[in-house]
């Protein structure tokens, strides 16, 4: 990585706290750690030196992420010390991570950008839907389990609306029971196509110079020109033992090795 490029990641990344969830003295230790070392890389003149412990920042990051309720910011500090780590997969990973829980992060959005812009260019990049992401902005404020109960109070009062409309034969209860009613299937719809409910499926590629297969055997032909360099996002398609059919977001599908890529949500 250059010094120009090292030195932009430097004026992005470097106030990048508070960082940990408040969840006990050994993991706001830990963090204290990481930021420390963290600060030293970038004042390593040496380079292997200077990745050895972006790579030790990033190890504890990642301890502070697995034990306690992680943050958006938490996740940006992590993949700022894998992108600096130059590991670019974990680095795809934790930015994906951040932009889960805040999807307009000052700093997880501009540098995943920055990292698939690295990719190879017959690798394709996911496109985002404007339109979606101003769909969801209200869902990620209300939980999912919020949403099926408003669901649940909707559905009931539309039936008991319809239900007094047909007693009665009055044709105001039984249009009254119209709204509710859209409300209860726009709220199943959202449950449906919830992101996070999506990124489920979402996986990124982390083993160096993996090959997609045409079917889930080492001796199955070779499914693409060239491997799949690391860092590369797909969708879980189908599970089977060790092996994983994935899609490019070209659509493309291959099979590859589970142990070669992560899931999305941790």
């Amino acid at each position: 990585m250059t010094r120009s490029i090292r030195s932009a990641l430097c004026a992005a990344c470097v106030l990048l706290f508070p960082v940990a969830p408040a969840v006990g003295e050994d993991v706001e230790a830990t963090a204290r750690e990481a930021v420390s070392i963290y600060r030293e890389a970038f004042d390593s003149e040496d380079r292997d030196l200077r990745i050895e412990r972006f790579r030790r920042a990033e190890r504890l990051f990642a301890r502070v992420a697995s034990q306690g309720d992680a943050t958006a910011d938490l996740y940006a500090n992590l993949g700022n010390a894998a992108l600096q780590a130059e590991r670019l997969g974990h680095a795809v990973l934790a930015f994906r991570r951040a932009l889960l829980l805040d999807p307009d992060h000052e700093r997880a959005a501009p540098n995943l950008e920055h990292v698939r812009s690295l990719a190879p260019d017959w690798v394709p990049r996911p496109v985002e839907s404007a339109f979606f992401d101003s769909f969801f902005d209200w869902q990620r404020t209300v939980s999912s389990g919020e949403r099926a109960f408003a669901a649940a109070v909707a559905f009931l009062l539309a039936t008991l609306l319809f239900a007094v409309g047909l007693v009665s034969r009055s044709v105001a209860a039984r249009n009254a029971a119209l709204l509710p009613g859209l409300v209860w299937i726009a709220l199943l719809g959202s449950i449906g196509l919830d992101p996070a409910s999506g990124a489920r499926r979402q996986a990124v590629v982390v083993g160096r110079e993996v090959i997609a297969r045409s079917a889930d055997s080492i001796h199955a032909p070779q499914r693409f020109a060239r491997p799949l360099p690391i860092g590369t996002e797909v969708e879980l398609v189908e599970v089977r033992e060790k092996w994983l059919r994935i899609a490019l977001a070209n659509g493309r599908e291959g099979w590859v090795r589970a142990s070669a890529v992560v899931p999305v949500l941790p």
